[in-house]
C-alpha cells in the first residue's frame, strides 16, 4: 500500500504493472489521477475493476503489445447492449459484443454517423452482403480497407476489387478470395 500510494508517478505507476494486487491497492489505483498509472492497471492486473475498465475504454484503444484490454480484460463489464443509444461512438460499439445484440443492430451501426462505429459494424459477420457491398464505398477509407475482408463480400466484387489498384492488397488477404484468382495471384 506504501508503494501505491506514493508520490512518485513512476514508483505508483510500477505498483500498477503487478497481475494481482490487494484489493485495497487496487481500488486506490483505479481511483489514480494519472491515466498511465489507470492504463497499467487495465493492461497488467488481473484484478482491475469492471468501472474502470470500462472508464478506459473511452479513451485507451489499447496497446501493441496486448491489444485487446481493456476490453479483453477478465473483468471487462457484461451486459454491454445498454450501450447501443449511447452518444459516445467508443461505448455505442460495445453494444456489438453483447451475445444478445442482433442482425438488426449491425445493420443500424453499418450506417452510423461515426466512422468508428461503421468500422466495427464491418467486421461483424452479422453483416448482410449487400451492407457490406454499400460499405465498400465508406467515405473513411479505414472503414473501406476493413470491408474488403468482409466474408460476406460476393465473388464478383471480390474480383472487381482485386484488379483495383487502391483495394487489390487488402482484397488479396480476403479467406472468400476465389481459387482462380489465387492462382492467377501465384
Amino acid at each position: 500500500m506504501r508503494l501505491a500510494s506514493s508520490s512518485h508517478p513512476l514508483v505508483h505507476g510500477s505498483v500498477a504493472r503487478a497481475r494481482h494486487l490487494p484489493t485495497d491497492v487496487v481500488e486506490l489505483l483505479a481511483r489514480d489521477e494519472d491515466r498511465v498509472v489507470r492504463r497499467f492497471l487495465a493492461e497488467s492486473c488481473d484484478d482491475a475493476p469492471a468501472d474502470m475498465l470500462l472508464e478506459a475504454w473511452q479513451w485507451w484503444t489499447g496497446s501493441l503489445s496486448i491489444p485487446d484490454r481493456s476490453h479483453g480484460h477478465p473483468n471487462f463489464p457484461r451486459g454491454l447492449l445498454r450501450y447501443a443509444g449511447d452518444p459516445n461512438p467508443r461505448m455505442r460499439q460495445l453494444a456489438l459484443d453483447n451475445p444478445e445484440s442482433t442482425a438488426g443492430l449491425v445493420e443500424r451501426f453499418s450506417r452510423d454517423s461515426h466512422e468508428e462505429v461503421r468500422n466495427r459494424a464491418a467486421t461483424d459477420s452479422r453483416l448482410t452482403a449487400a451492407s457490406a457491398v454499400r460499405m465498400l464505398d465508406d467515405p473513411h477509407e479505414h472503414v473501406c480497407h476493413v470491408t474488403v475482408r468482409h466474408p460476406r463480400l460476393p465473388a464478383r466484387v471480390l474480383v472487381r476489387l482485386f484488379r483495383d489498384a487502391d483495394t487489390a492488397q487488402a482484397t488479396a488477404q480476403h479467406p472468400g478470395l476465389p481459387v482462380e484468382i489465387m492462382r492467377q495471384m501465384v
